[in-house]
């Protein structure tokens, strides 16, 4: 945990750093980026080794990661512990601002662990009735907002401070003696002392109170939330997407198209798990699931209409598909035109197939896009890379 002395040390490093506070006229909190290039010794953030005064912990793993976070799918703040190891990642304000209800949240990946309900936790380093402490939410005993009870291990979770979230105090606060669990508008009301506040925000992974031998705790933590802004860990790497999508039969009406849908992860980009597709097709004069047959990967898709005129259908490899860093993820896609040749043109002679007399192919520019899914807080999320292609007869 930071302490006093260390702390000043360290904010002389961040000087360069934002003052914290929310998007003038806006509630929604700004999103601050944190790469690995910001984690170390001359960075904003400092991890435990880079601390001084702390030579006498062992530190665990800190460090940016490529595991995709659940909001902008783009990397993540990896802790792990074992042993008597400690792990955290600090970040400290260029000034210090009153404990506060505005939003703290974070999120929660736990992959292993040894002791049931740990996770990393968010912590608030602070003066309180004139002396330091440290702030630390306790997920095992909260809720999260998937409803989900305490920590669950496998899965991100998303966990807000509530007026029943309990935080545990290192040391005393005020009235309120050391490693007691109590809710943070207790705080509140027993840090009202001339120059009481927050110094900083901590991500912690390692026990409260207790010495840390012989525990093992593998973790992810992300869009850590405090005073008005989100910490995004997040890797350089950006993943592309392509789709491909032309006349099966050059030459000629097309009455069907083939192509594929390719996404590339540069070998500095995210980690996604469990990988999917959404196609969403559109048509200037309106298309109906009767129009088009679908096919991804071998896989016809079901489309059913969506708002605005689109039809919209999910491909889901199995068994699941992760894409790693250095990857691509490509699938054969074709769209047959059920009712005759596909045309942008749709005053064709009476009687053909595509015009007034034949099978009432409305024509019109066909537009197909392709988002990238993956295992976030449920499956098949939306992660932000998607592609666009058209198709005029």
């Amino acid at each position: 945990m930071i302490r006093p002395i260390a702390l000043a040390a360290a904010a002389v490093l961040a000087a360069g750093a934002a003052f914290i506070s929310a998007v003038p006229g806006s509630s929604a909190p700004r999103v601050e980026r944190v790469r690995a290039a910001d984690l170390g010794p001359g960075g904003p953030w400092f991890r435990l080794q880079d601390q001084p005064g702390n030579g006498d912990r062992t530190p665990g793993v800190q460090e940016v990661s490529p595991f995709a976070d659940p909001v902008r799918f783009n990397g993540s703040l990896h802790l792990a512990v074992t042993g008597d190891q400690q792990s955290q990642a600090a970040h400290p304000f260029t000034a210090r601002v009153p404990l506060a209800a505005s939003e703290l949240s974070y999120d929660s990946f736990v992959t292993t662990g040894s002791v049931t309900g740990t996770a990393a936790n968010l912590q608030l380093p602070m003066i309180c009735a004139g002396g330091f402490t440290t702030l630390s939410f306790q997920p095992q005993l909260a809720t999260d907002s998937q409803g989900r009870q305490g920590v669950v291990r496998g899965v991100w979770q998303h966990f807000v401070n509530g007026p029943a979230s309990l935080w545990r105090t290192s040391r005393p606060a005020g009235t309120i003696p050391g490693q007691a669990d109590r809710t943070l508008a207790e705080y509140v009301a027993a840090c009202t002392a001339a120059g009481d506040g927050v110094d900083g925000v901590i991500a912690n992974a390692g026990r409260l109170g207790q010495p840390n031998a012989g525990l093992t705790l593998d973790t992810y933590v992300d869009n850590l939330t405090v005073h008005g802004t989100t910490y995004d860990f997040l890797v350089d790497g950006r993943t592309t997407a392509r789709v491909t999508l032309g006349n099966s039969t050059p030459g000629r009406p097309c009455h069907a198209a083939s192509g594929q849908i390719v996404f590339t992860d540069p070998a500095d980009g995210p980690a996604y798990r469990a990988v999917g597709i959404r196609l969403i097709l559109a048509r200037t004069r309106g298309i109906d699931p009767g129009d088009v047959t679908v096919t991804v990967g071998g896989t016809p898709l079901v489309l059913t209409p969506g708002p605005g005129d689109i039809l919209v259908g999910t491909y889901a490899p199995s068994p699941a598909v992760d894409l790693d860093p250095g990857g691509t993820f490509g699938v054969p896609v074709s769209v047959t035109f059920n009712n005759g040749p596909y045309t942008a043109d749709d005053a064709e002679p009476a009687g053909t197939a595509g015009g007034p007399g034949g099978q009432g192919h409305r024509g019109g520019t066909l537009t197909l896009t392709a988002h990238l899914l993956a295992l976030g807080y449920e499956p098949l999320q939306f992660t932000g890379v998607a592609a666009v292609t058209t198709l005029r007869g």
